[in-house]
Order: structure tokens, then sequence, then C-alpha cells
């Protein structure tokens, strides 16, 4: 997959994912169909057009890509999942089977994109106070205070 498909990809599978998390939202829903619709204009064929490739427009591309974090070659794979069964599903709204699909390749996407932690949050938590112990905002506000009266007689 190109760069420019790779964009278009992750496009849908980041819009595709916000709908299946709130699908009542109608917004979100018109993000999806819209980049679908992106998608599925830049994977037609186009006859007409000889396909050149722009210098400039492919290195604004690539950068675009690599400016993105986390669009290794496995999220690319994945974005390009959700992108085809989502087309595939918006053409055939009614056939469980496509939807199916698509839903399969957002929870992949899903779960690539957006990682669980494997441990407890609490057992995080206690492992991040071994270097550090927890400070109350109480505690904080006098010191605060100070810096900010020692930066204002020293602007003076």
């Amino acid at each position: 997959m190109d760069d420019e498909a790779v964009l278009l990809a992750r496009q849908v599978a980041m819009a595709a994912s916000a709908w299946r998390h709130a699908k009542a939202d109608t917004e979100a829903y018109r993000r999806l169909v819209v980049a679908v619709a992106a998608w599925d204009t830049y994977v037609a064929p186009t006859l007409d057009l000889p396909a050149t490739e722009d210098g400039v427009a492919a290195q604004i591309r690539r950068a675009a890509r690599q400016a993105l974090n986390g669009m290794d070659d496995e999220a690319a794979h994945l974005a390009g999942q959700v992108a085809t069964t989502a087309s595939a599903w918006l053409q055939a709204p009614t056939n469980a089977e496509n939807y199916r699909r698509f839903a399969a390749a957002t929870d992949d996407w899903d779960n690539y994109a957006a990682p669980r932690l494997d441990e407890p949050a609490e057992e995080l938590l206690d492992q991040l106070a071994d270097d550090s112990a927890p400070v109350s905002l109480s505690e904080l506000v006098p010191e605060v205070t100070a810096q900010i009266h020692a930066a204002d007689t020293r602007r003076r």
C-alpha cells in the first residue's frame, strides 16, 4: 500500500472506530461515510488519467505518514483492512457478513491502536509510587505560590 492509501485507510479506521464506540453519533457516521468515499475514489481505477507520481507530492505524503505516530506496517495493514471492509459494508449495508467483517477489522484496529494495560492500574500506580511518593495538591500550593512571588519580585 502506498503512502496516500495508508493515510486514507487511517482516516477510515479512525472514523470507523469512533462510530463503533458511539453509534448514535451522526457526525461520526458522516465522517465514516466521507472517509470511505475518499478511499473508494482512491482505489477505483482511473483509466482516463496517466499513472504519474509527482515527486514533491509523494515526499509530502511520505513525511505526513512518518509524522503520524504509530503508523508502522502493521498499523497500515490494519487500517487497510478497516477501509476495505467498511467500503464493502457501506456498498451493501444489509449484508450481515460484510458488517461482521467490518466490526472484526475495526476491533482489530482498536486493539492495536489503543492497547490495553497488561497489568492492573493499581499495580502500575504502586510502581510509580516507588519512584516518588504521591503529593497532595494542598502540599504543593505554598511551594508554587512562593515560586510565583519570587519570579514576580525578580521582574521588578
